[in-house]
């Protein structure tokens, strides 16, 4: 590792380290869990916990299956795909 890789390593860690540090951590006044509670019925399920589900973790979990299956077919391709 040569000396220009490691000046930028390091300065990208202080800018990743500043960004966070300058974030704000405190907590809002409308949360979650109120706007569950308020808009729950919106969706037409009776329940609000498959409501959740349901509705708003669709993307959450249809999210995950591509970050699943991209990680599948990548580390599938680094060992060189199917022998012949």
């Amino acid at each position: 590792m040569g000396a220009g890789e490691r000046i930028a390593g390091v300065l990208i860690t202080l800018a990743l380290a500043t960004l966070l540090l300058s974030l704000d951590y405190s907590r809002s006044g409308f949360g979650s869990y109120s706007y569950y509670i308020s808009s729950w019925r919106t969706v037409g399920i009776p329940n609000l916990v498959t409501a959740i589900v349901a509705d708003w973790r669709a993307y959450d979990s249809l999210g995950e299956a591509t970050l699943l299956f991209t990680a599948v077919t990548g580390v599938y391709l680094l060992l060189g795909g199917k022998k012949k």
